[in-house]
């Protein structure tokens, strides 16, 4: 199953789509609480983001990248979270199924 990573602004809108979903199967195998942000993504609903999680989701996504087979889209989520953190009224949502 996979999320759906969007960067939207203050009303929800989408300003970038990533074109890769993050397979979200791999969460299984994580230690969630060793990670400050990811044992709060919800695999069955949406999770949001905001400019003041950034530092904190980089943190986690880096160390994700580690271990996933899944890097390129991983390097994606973090380039767009940067992005956001440089924009005002900006959030990453994490879309699940």
């Amino acid at each position: 199953m996979p999320w759906t990573i969007i960067q939207e602004d203050e009303h929800g809108d989408a300003i970038q789509t990533l074109p890769q979903t993050l397979d979200y199967d791999e969460f299984d195998e994580l230690n969630l609480p060793a990670f400050t942000l990811f044992h709060y993504i919800n695999p069955y609903g949406d999770t949001v983001f905001n400019c003041l999680q950034i530092d904190d989701l980089v943190k986690d996504l880096e160390q994700f990248k580690r271990i996933s087979n899944q890097k390129s889209v991983i390097e994606e989520i973090i380039s767009l979270a940067k992005k956001c953190k440089n924009e005002v009224h900006t959030y990453i949502r994490f879309y699940g199924d």
